[in-house]
C-alpha cells in the first residue's frame, strides 16, 4: 500500500464499522448515506487488498487484517480528533502555557505589575518570560514565533504586523535632587550646559538628537549605557543628567524630573505581533488581557 495514495477520510469508516459490526449503522453515525458508506468500504478494502469484514448473519465480522489494524488507527484517529477539538479553544485557568515577550523599560515598568497580577486571578499557571534583544531581531523573533509580542514604542514593524495602542508617556530630564547646576525651570541653555548619560535601549536618545539638531544645538554626552534603568541610578549618584520616558523612572526616589525645554513627540507605547499569531486563541487571550489592564 502507498500511503501517499490513501484517502484518509477512510479511516473514520473503518473504525466505525468495527466498533458496530454494522454498514448501515456506522453509515448513520458518520452521517454518510447507504451508498456512500457502501463505496467508502470498497475503496477501503481495495487500498488493504483485503475483504477487512465478512458478513455473518446480521453483523460483520473484521478479518485477521482488520484486528490487527484497529486499536493502531483507533489511537491515531483519537489523537486527531482532540487535536481539532481545540483548535479555536484557549483554556487560561488551566492552561500552563509560557508567553515570550520583547519589552522595553517602560513595558516591564508598566505592563508586567498589571499583567502578573491578573495572571495571579485568571490563569494562575500561565507564566511569562519577559526578554530584550536587539531591535534588529525584533522581527525574525516575532515571525518565527521564538517572541509572541513586543512591547514598547516601536516604529518599524510594519508589513506582516499588526499592533494596537497600549498608552502614551511623556519625555522628561531627570536629575539628582540637590543637583548643584538645577534649580527652578529648565531651560534650553541650561539642560545644554549639563553633561548626559543617554541609553540606547529605545529611540529617546535618536528623538533628542533630532529635536536639537533642528536647532542646531547638541548635547554633551559623557556616557551611553543600554538601558533607562541604568542611566536613572547614574543620575543619582553623579552630576549627570538624561531624559528618559516618564513610565521608565517612575516611583523611583531621589530624582527630580523636569519638563524638557523642547518639544519631543510622546512616546507611543503598542503591542506588536506577527500575522502568524493573529488568529491563534492563546494570542488573542494574552492580548486583549494585556490591553484591558492598560486600557481600563
Amino acid at each position: 500500500m502507498n500511503i501517499k495514495n490513501f484517502d484518509l477520510n477512510l479511516l473514520r469508516v473503518f473504525v466505525m464499522v468495527y466498533r458496530l459490526r454494522s454498514v448501515s449503522l456506522a453509515a448513520t453515525a458518520i452521517g454518510l448515506t447507504q451508498p456512500a458508506m457502501s463505496n467508502a468500504l470498497r475503496r477501503l478494502r481495495e487500498q488493504c487488498n483485503d475483504p477487512l469484514f465478512t458478513r455473518s448473519g446480521r453483523a460483520m465480522e473484521p478479518t485477521a487484517l482488520a484486528n490487527g489494524l484497529f486499536a493502531p488507527l483507533e489511537t491515531a484517529l483519537t489523537g486527531i480528533e482532540t487535536c481539532f477539538e481545540h483548535v479555536g479553544d484557549f483554556r487560561p485557568a488551566s492552561s500552563s502555557r509560557m508567553f515570550h515577550l520583547l519589552m522595553s523599560d517602560v513595558g516591564e515598568m508598566v505592563v508586567l505589575p498589571r499583567l502578573m497580577r491578573a495572571l495571579a486571578a485568571v490563569a494562575p499557571g500561565v507564566s511569562i518570560e519577559a526578554s530584550r534583544i536587539p531591535l534588529a531581531d525584533y522581527a525574525p523573533a516575532l515571525r518565527s514565533g521564538q517572541a509572541d509580542l513586543a512591547i514598547g514604542n516601536i516604529s518599524f514593524l510594519h508589513t506582516g504586523f499588526y499592533q494596537q495602542h497600549l498608552f502614551d508617556d511623556r519625555y522628561f530630564c531627570i536629575a539628582r535632587k540637590g543637583h548643584p547646576g538645577l534649580g527652578g525651570k529648565l531651560t534650553l541653555a541650561l539642560y545644554l550646559s549639563q553633561q548626559h548619560v543617554v541609553s540606547t535601549a529605545g529611540s529617546t536618545d535618536a528623538l533628542v538628537e533630532e529635536a536639537l539638531s533642528g536647532r542646531r544645538q547638541r548635547r554633551d554626552v559623557k556616557l551611553t549605557v543600554t538601558h533607562y534603568h541604568r542611566c536613572a541610578a547614574i543620575v543619582l549618584q553623579s552630576d549627570l543628567i538624561a531624559t528618559v520616558p516618564g513610565n521608565a523612572v517612575k516611583g523611583m526616589e531621589g530624582l527630580e524630573a523636569y519638563p524638557l525645554p523642547f518639544r519631543m513627540p510622546k512616546a507611543r507605547v503598542r503591542q506588536f505581533w506577527h500575522r502568524r499569531a493573529h488568529t491563534d486563541a492563546a494570542h488573542k487571550w494574552l492580548r486583549q488581557l494585556i490591553a484591558g489592564q492598560i486600557l481600563e
